[in-house]
């Protein structure tokens, strides 16, 4: 890699112009020791660091050890610009052209990964379980190099706007794929669009973070699957069904986030250190049994008499700072 550098009269006189350039061929960061070469491609997205592979030859591979793996479709393949030419119904059929070269890109990708490690591994794109083979591969071989950051979307539009896509289309996440209990290096899981077995266990036990967004829970919900995430801090579900009631009691868990789950009839809180706790949905009954720190709650439910849901809220929770409830008018 060689750099240019312009050297100028310290003093020049009457306006004259700069010398000419000088030649450096000393390239000091090329000449670092490889592990610290590593280190600092760990810290650029991936697009970044492909990029450098075109610096020199010594950077041609190096893109290999990146750390952080995120391919999106939207992105990858500007998605967002041709949807915006493409009518919704046809959208899909856009989508299914496409969605194989997204395939086969991440596949040689984590073919070609040099690297011992990946931390983050994100996938948007609008797969269903017609490449759950290739899907599990990648989570495989993420999980195998100590991923601590998951996030799936199989999905590219508004939840509104893929209520035809029939379940059994969805795809299955393996759980079985993911190491159990103290094993695991996972802390952060977000899954979009797809079906998970209700029997995780302790696969979820070293959690921080779980976003669930349209996902169907495959299986009898047990109300206390979610108290096998020990070290929960976060929860998120969002328009997921097939989860008829839950009951909360986390120690760690501070913050709970509901939103239009359908099928979901109740809610039970036990987490002595929840904080925040916001619910939209239609009629749902919460049950506050040991929550002494919440002090955050937006309630927005259906069917509800505002007047006597907020007296009963605020009997409850008599340490709460900020309490709102609404009347939902439009159905799920």
């Amino acid at each position: 890699m060689k750099r240019m550098r312009q050297i100028s009269d310290p003093d020049p006189v009457g306006g004259s112009s700069p010398r000419k350039c000088n030649r450096i061929d000393n390239d000091r960061i090329s000449s670092l020791p490889d592990d610290i070469l590593h280190h600092i491609i760990s810290f650029l997205s991936l697009r970044e660091a492909v990029s450098t592979s075109v610096l020199s030859h010594r950077w041609k591979n190096m893109y290999a050890y990146v750390s952080n793996l995120e391919f999106d479709w939207c992105k990858m393949l500007a998605a967002k610009r041709a949807a915006r030419r493409v009518s919704n119904p046809n959208r899909g059929v856009y989508c299914r052209k496409n969605v194989r070269f997204l395939v086969i890109r991440i596949d040689r990708f984590l073919t070609r990964h040099l690297g011992s490690r990946i931390a983050s591994f994100k996938v948007r794109c609008c797969l269903k379980d017609k490449y759950a083979l290739n899907i599990n591969d990648w989570i495989d071989c993420a999980v195998r190099k100590g991923v601590e950051n998951l996030d799936l979307a199989f999905t590219c539009d508004d939840i509104s706007e893929r209520m035809d896509w029939p379940r059994m289309g969805y795809y299955q996440f393996p759980t079985h794929l993911l190491a159990e209990g103290k094993a695991s290096r996972l802390r952060n899981l977000s899954l979009r669009s797809c079906m998970l077995r209700v029997d995780f266990q302790d696969r979820f036990s070293t959690l921080s973070t779980l976003v669930l967004c349209d996902v169907y829970f495959d299986g009898q919900a047990n109300p206390l699957m979610f108290c096998s995430c020990l070290k929960l801090q976060s929860l998120t579900l969002q328009s997921c069904f097939g989860l008829e009631r839950f009951s909360i009691s986390l120690d760690h868990l501070k913050s709970l986030v509901v939103r239009k789950c359908i099928g979901l009839r109740g809610i039970e809180l036990g987490a002595p250190n929840l904080t925040t706790f916001y619910c939209e949905g239609n009629v749902i009954k919460i049950s506050c049994i040991k929550v002494p720190n919440l002090v955050e709650v937006y309630v927005s439910l259906g069917g509800i008499n505002v007047i006597h849901t907020f007296a009963q809220l605020e009997k409850d929770l008599p340490n709460v700072k900020s309490l709102t409830v609404n009347k939902r008018n439009i159905p799920l």
